[in-house]
């Protein structure tokens, strides 16, 4: 089979538009006189480039050749050398299917080969119809049905709508999406150079303090109204389907995206709420996968079943996927919360301390920190109250984040290793940490984490978990 006619135009635009820019930004395109000399030299430059990138392309597209059967996926490319890959078809995790808004406009769309264990995409396919593109995610669906030992006469199951964002819950996902991190950087780099930046800007007619906090405000709104937009692109039309034994979205309006998330490959679901969403009752459900790679999901990392909606449905809905007991989740001891306070009261002093170097060359208003202590012990109240673990009879759970408070819910038969770590501020403490290793973990994938449990309790934990990890393995 052969790639869409239309690649070959797509792609030469690409290049040539790279050219451009390249042109354009080193400054060759500067000329202080523009003459007929030069302009028809450009043009003939650009006809020229156009013409081979297109010459090109043609070549490419009529040495690529791809091929679905039942051994794999076949791929054959190359114009001055010839290669050949052979992808076999258990291998395959996913096919998944992206479009920019060209591509809509032409009509095409990428294939992505994403396999287990893989650290980022096997093969792309660039570019097939968008029916095309369809035809081939079910056929390699239908194989792999085909490949597995056990057949059953029943008919196959219809494409079923789980869960669609409405519009509301669309502008509630906007508006909840904040990057807590991001402002919380802000404070930082504005409270310690305020008043540097706010000297900068007297011009406005503001006092320096009052110039300070209007750049914070406008820094923090400009962030949130970042998020929202991101949000708004990424999700927009979102829709979650289940195909047999997998579950397949929709979503995007400029770069629309379609993609699975194998029921049977599921390593972790994980519950996410900010203080927005907390508020408000709202949660996102997150499903991580083996064989994901990190660049299917840059920035989300584990593929979002829910992008938001009711805690109470998100939990529903979770219970849907995998069967496990209720998330009776206990709290970590309270003596964490002064190790917390400890650290935070370490970390303000030394800001202090730096507060008052600046105010030896830039008249910083140090005494302003001190207002660091009280925070402290606020945020290490709401660090331990955010944070918790449980164990049912074939899940492992675990809660932690207040700026993104993240519900992990771990099967036993998932896990791959078990460790029980102390620090030496842990032992002062009397605290312990058991970390589940899970498959398919990356920068964007997180272990589940309990953390600054008892000691005695973390041993305990990590031998009745193994033991109910040997169990899963029995009744699998």
């Amino acid at each position: 089979m052969k790639l869409a006619k239309e690649s070959i135009l797509y792609k030469a635009v690409q290049n040539v538009i790279a050219l451009l820019a390249i042109f354009v930004f080193s400054g060759a395109s500067s000329l202080q006189t523009l003459n007929i000399t030069a302009i028809l030299a450009v043009g003939f430059l650009f006809i020229t480039t156009i013409s081979l990138s297109l010459g090109w392309q043609y070549l490419v597209w009529k040495n690529y050749f791809y091929f679905i059967e039942k051994e794999g996926v076949k791929i054959k490319h190359g114009v001055v050398r010839k290669n050949q890959r052979e992808i076999p078809l258990r291998r395959i995790q996913n096919v998944d299917i992206t479009r920019n808004i060209v591509h809509r406009i032409l009509g095409i769309a990428e294939i992505n080969l994403e396999t287990a264990g893989g650290g980022s995409t096997e093969a792309s396919l660039k570019f097939v119809n968008l029916e095309e593109a369809r035809n081939i995610q079910q056929k390699v669906r239908e194989l792999k049905k085909e490949e597995k030992p056990e057949k059953t006469d029943e008919a196959e199951e219809g494409r079923t709508l789980l869960f669609e964002l409405q519009t509301k819950e669309l502008g509630l996902l906007c508006l909840t999406s904040v990057n807590g991190k991001a402002i919380a950087g802000l404070f930082a780099v504005l409270g310690l150079g305020g008043g540097f930046i706010g000297s900068q800007v007297e011009g406005l007619g503001l006092e320096t303090a009052a110039a300070s906090l209007f750049l914070l405000f406008a820094a923090v709104i400009f962030t949130w109204i970042g998020s929202a937009v991101t949000q708004f692109l990424q999700y927009f039309d979102f829709k979650l389907y289940r195909i047999d034994d997998s579950l397949e979205y929709e979503r995007g309006l400029l770069n629309r995206s379609e993609g699975s998330i194998p029921l049977g490959k599921i390593q972790k679901l994980t519950i996410e709420e900010n203080p927005l969403k907390r508020a408000i009752g709202y949660s996102t459900l997150k499903i991580e996968t083996a064989g994901y790679s990190a660049e299917q999901s840059v920035e989300q990392g584990p593929e979002s079943a829910i992008p938001i909606a009711r805690r109470k449905r998100v939990i529903e809905f979770t219970h849907m996927i995998e069967e496990f007991e209720d998330l009776n989740l206990q709290s970590i001891p309270k003596r964490a919360r002064r190790r917390y306070f400890g650290r935070y009261a370490i970390a303000s002093t030394l800001l202090l301390g730096l507060g008052i170097g600046a105010d030896q060359f830039i008249g910083f208003n140090y005494p302003a920190l001190v207002l660091l202590y009280p925070l402290s012990a606020v945020a290490a109240h709401l660090k331990w109250v955010n944070a918790g673990y449980g164990r049912g009879d074939s899940h492992f759970f675990t809660m932690k984040g207040f700026w993104n408070r993240q519900t992990m819910i771990v099967p036993y038969y998932r896990i791959q290793n078990l460790i029980e770590s102390q620090t030496v501020l842990q032992r002062r403490w009397n605290l312990s940490s058991l970390t589940l290793d899970i498959a398919g973990t990356s920068a964007f994938q997180k272990d589940a984490l309990a953390e600054d449990i008892d000691t005695e309790e973390a041993s305990r934990l990590r031998e009745e978990t193994f033991n109910a990890f040997k169990k899963s393995l029995l009744n699998l």
